[in-house]
């Protein structure tokens, strides 16, 4: 079973509810895990596994520190393990439903916190309780010899699924500059943490069962391949990109107005003043959070995002009711705001915000094009800082994920992430992630090289200038030029 989960040893700990005699654990110790647990409710039995592991250790070299615990199952606490550890348990059928259940919500307060936790039940004989459990997922179903090899047991694997993972529909486009040749669609584990509110560089991630993205990992340095074999996984990382924030802590609103040039902070505030007179002297400016709030707020967004282009392309603001649903219950939990700019009684630009403890995200926006000279999507962003500053409920402004030049100019910093994308080794995975790969190189070289000829063509350019001077011309009817001479 192991050989077929590939965990990452160093830092899994294995843990044996029920451990009896000990003979799992010393099955356990021919493997490089952080630790071994054994759990055992008989001090009898406890006493003999703890002389069992000391005399079977006792010629080995111990990779592992092997420890048994006299507790049942459901008294034993994990208060020692932190969410940078994988947490394997293993389970004989050791106990009935109603004590498993108990030791089932411990470790559900412990995935709560962030650790991964995969659980190998052998004999599964109560395993409703599991696969009633939102916050489990199964990941394999099989049979393994039984303790005298003269027969099978089932065995059922889960591990946790608890946010910010989720099951998405992942894409891998075959595109060569705009023109898209093909298209893999593969069911994925993602985490969409931003990399500006994370401090972990080595995130956290499950046992690679299935396709795992890790959608804007921080950029620490480590990882400087592109494609390259992790363990038993393919290790691809597809895209690297910067994400821009702002910092609303450090300073007052007049003080980050100070980072623009003066030209561009004349301009900025120009912009915001020709709006409100253009709307009768006054800015309506609209605030959302409450769940009714923001049924209202969607109404507004809908009616511009169906005028955008974003909509052509797949990025506007989401008209499922299922989206509904979401923003209604991410409301009544208070993650979720909206900001919302009127002109003249109707609404031409919003921002659907996502909000943490102390992060607010530009998610979701679009403003009415027939309302674009009077920049209503920067006047919008302009208003929502000042507000932001004032109200200092937020450390920072995180302007999500793509890379537009509006974020650069009002970001006061910048995170380097990449895209990381683990798939198990298969021939199939390896065939496409190497053909994505080439396509991606295939481009990259294309790109250089017309970089490369339009510098080379403007060098020489300037050199023919240098050496005979810059001719006086006009364009023929033609549309070529001639000397006058």
């Amino acid at each position: 079973m192991l050989v077929k989960l590939a965990p990452d040893y160093p830092r899994t700990v294995f843990v044996d509810l029920g451990c009896g005699k000990g003979r799992t654990l010393l099955l356990a110790s021919h493997y490089a895990f952080r630790s071994i647990i054994g759990v055992e409710i008989s001090p009898e039995l406890c006493q003999i596994a703890t002389e069992n592991v000391k005399a079977y250790l006792s010629n080995r070299e111990q990779i592992s520190q092997i420890s048994v615990v006299c507790a049942g199952i459901n008294e034993f606490e994990y208060d020692s393990f932190d969410k940078e550890e994988h947490l394997l348990v293993y389970l004989y059928n050791p106990c009935g439903e109603s004590v498993l259940a108990i030791a089932l919500q411990k470790l559900q307060h412990l995935a709560s916190k962030g650790l991964w936790i995969t659980i190998i039940y052998l004999n599964p004989t109560c395993l409703e309780i599991f696969t009633t459990a939102s916050w489990l997922q199964e990941i394999r179903r099989g049979e393994t010899f039984d303790d005298l090899g003269s027969g099978f047991e089932p065995y059922v694997v889960f591990r946790s699924l608890t946010p910010p993972w989720k099951e998405v529909t992942e894409a891998l486009d075959f595109q060569l500059g705009p023109w898209v040749l093909a298209s893999w669609r593969f069911a994925s584990l993602s985490n969409t943490t931003s990399p500006v509110i994370t401090t972990s560089r080595s995130p956290s991630r499950p046992l690679i069962t299935q396709p795992t993205t890790y959608q804007q990992m921080r950029d620490d340095g480590t990882i400087s391949q592109a494609l390259s074999i992790e363990g038993k996984t393919i290790r691809y990382v597809p895209y690297r990109g910067k994400r821009y924030f702002v910092d609303l802590s450090a300073s007052s609103f007049d003080n980050y107005l100070a980072k623009f040039s003066g030209k561009t902070r004349n301009t900025l505030k120009r912009k915001v003043r020709h709006f409100a007179e253009r709307s009768g002297g006054t800015i309506d400016l609209r605030y959302y959070t409450s769940p009714n709030e923001m049924i209202e707020f969607r109404f507004h967004a809908l009616a511009i995002s169906l005028l955008t282009y974003q909509r052509k392309i797949g990025w506007a603001f989401p008209e499922t009711e299922e989206f509904k649903a979401h923003i209604i219950e991410e409301a009544e939990k208070g993650r979720v705001c909206g900001f919302l700019l009127m002109h003249e009684g109707r609404p031409v630009s919003y921002a659907f915000c996502r909000t943490t403890t102390d992060s607010i995200t530009y998610a979701i926006l679009g403003y009415d094009p027939a309302s674009a000279r009077y920049s209503p999507g920067i006047v919008l962003l302009f208003l929502v800082l000042e507000r932001l500053f004032a109200e200092r409920r937020f450390r920072v402004l995180d302007f999500g994920g793509h890379e537009w030049g509006y974020k650069a100019l009002f970001a006061t910093g910048s995170i380097d992430y990449l895209k990381v994308i683990w798939f198990p080794i298969t021939f199939r995975n390896l065939i496409v992630v190497v053909a994505h790969y080439s396509v991606r190189q295939a481009w990259r070289g294309a790109a250089w090289i017309k970089t490369a000829t339009a510098t080379c063509i403007g060098d020489a350019k300037a050199a023919i200038v240098r050496r005979f001077g810059a001719p006086d011309r006009y364009a023929d009817p033609h549309g070529r030029y001639q000397r006058d001479d």
